[in-house]
């Protein structure tokens, strides 16, 4: 009798150690909900505080965007239980979260740091991102590589679907079809569904469609396991993250996305891990990158150029703070980071976080635009088809003849003006020189003349800085080069 009590007070002992290690070590999360009106989102800022003595990990979601994981993607954006229509619900929310840029195209697919921060990736890291998904939401999925161009296939009631979420299309027929339907038979490519987007014009041309049908070049890679990363930032004591900052046309080596700043205290010293990339840094300090140390702001266009010459994503950097704080700026997805008039903030963190309202002050040195990107620009489809039902590209050797042959008279007829017209050609055409392209030969050649011919003020600087302001920074990459290796 006495062996048996001593066991059971023993088990009694264990059972209460094992409770109070559980209740001291699992690690409660602080839910809090913030929402917020303006009249006012480009000079808006979100400023999310730590007050506390320790780091703090958080995610959040604004307007029920940016995601913590894939299956939150997943949760968000499919309500349905029919197959067909939880494929179509993933699929418009991602051709709507993300565009088609080629910036660390080399880093890989990054499914949350795509999403997140950005908003950006070719159509292989599109089309494998989104097969990811799809697996993750519990159907078969693989990648098609067309030697040229990347798609996705999806497997639901009993066969195979396939999805361009670069072109932002499929074909449907009775069904949405398949690889094998299409390259059997070339007249369905016809059967293009929506034509509602800017980019689906491409799906047009002879090029997209022999991507499909010279089936030797082409292969098959399958999804075969369920992502399980989680998107969390990393908040020091007394740091502030503070977002979204608006493009600077006069600052920013590629202003497409919007920003977010990590202020960090006056003596700070240690490592910064997040899963946002960086671009640049404000303030006074040092920033050690891959082993390499840049004093801010000295080197701070040095600094740049290593993360823009670098050949994989790198979310950890050690920074020393000498002035009263220093910023690390990182990218946001501006679809994900845009304001309305009515906007609801939801944070998970691991301990409690001010949550704030203030207005951006914008500087002299400043030219500040919201984000335009030409995927975005849909209201254009139909002036952009209207184009090609036109065939104005047909029997033009160079750009003069392309505006005395066929635009000139079409300024005419819909009333624009046409020394605007002129300028923008020539602006485009001497860009596209610099990267070994012509106007008449680029893939989305409908699409730029549309925003060439109906485009405002806005909306043409909006495409054309960036890109302009992407070709000078190759410069400041050839100085880093010279001058630090």
């Amino acid at each position: 009798m006495t062996k048996v009590k001593k066991l059971i007070y023993i088990i009694i002992v264990l059972v209460v150690l094992w409770l109070l290690y559980y209740f001291n070590t699992k690690k409660s999360n602080f839910i809090s909900k913030f929402s917020f009106s303006t009249y006012d989102s480009l000079n808006t800022l979100i400023i999310i505080k730590n007050s506390t003595d320790k780091c703090i990990k958080f995610n959040f979601s604004l307007n029920n965007r940016f995601y913590s994981s894939l299956n939150d993607f997943i949760r968000k954006n499919s309500s349905s239980y029919d197959s067909e229509k939880i494929v179509l619900n993933l699929f418009n929310s991602f051709i709507n979260s993300i565009v088609h840029e080629k910036l660390f195209n080399n880093w890989g697919s990054m499914p949350l740091t795509r999403l997140n921060s950005t908003g950006f990736a070719i159509c292989g890291w599109q089309s494998e991102i989104f097969s990811q998904i799809i697996y993750n939401a519990g159907f078969r999925s693989r990648v098609i590589c067309l030697n040229g161009h990347v798609v996705s296939e999806i497997f639901y009631n009993g066969r195979w679907h396939l999805f361009d979420v670069d072109r932002k299309l499929f074909f449907k027929s009775e069904k949405i079809l398949g690889y094998k339907e299409l390259t059997s038979e070339p007249f369905l490519f016809k059967k293009l569904n929506p034509k509602a987007y800017l980019t689906n014009l491409t799906a047009f041309s002879e090029d997209y469609k022999n991507f499909f049908i010279t089936k030797y070049d082409n292969n098959f890679i399958y999804i075969k396991n369920k992502n399980k990363d989680t998107f969390l930032i990393n908040l020091p004591s007394k740091s502030s993250f503070i977002f979204p900052y608006f493009p600077d046309f006069k600052k920013d080596f590629f202003p497409y996305n919007t920003k977010a700043k990590l202020f960090l205290p006056k003596g700070f010293r240690g490592k910064i891990k997040n899963p946002l990339i960086i671009v640049d840094a404000e303030g006074e300090g040092i920033i050690k990158y891959k082993n390499k140390e840049f004093s801010i702001p000295k080197h701070v266009e040095l600094l740049k150029a290593e993360i823009f010459l670098s050949q994989q994503f790198e979310d950890e950097v050690y920074v020393k703070v000498f002035s009263d704080s220093l910023s690390l700026v990182y990218v946001l997805n501006p679809i994900f980071s845009k304001l309305g008039k009515y906007n609801k903030l939801i944070l998970n963190a691991s301990d409690s976080l001010n949550v704030g309202i203030i207005k951006y002050n914008e500087t002299s040195n400043s030219i500040i635009y919201p984000p335009i990107h030409i995927d975005l620009l849909n209201h254009y489809t139909l002036q952009s088809l209207n184009l090609i039902n036109k065939n104005i590209l047909h029997n033009v050797k160079n750009i003069s003849e392309l505006y005395e042959k066929k635009l000139k008279q079409y300024c005419i007829n819909y009333n624009i003006d046409t020394l605007v017209v002129k300028h923008r050609l020539l602006l485009v055409e001497k860009l596209l020189n610099n990267t070994n392209l012509s106007l008449l030969n680029h893939p989305t050649t409908y699409s730029i003349l549309t925003i060439i011919l109906h485009g405002n003020d806005n909306e043409f600087k909006g495409l054309f800085i960036p890109y302009y302001k992407y070709n000078i920074y190759k410069n400041i990459v050839c100085k880093y080069d010279e001058c630090y290796n």
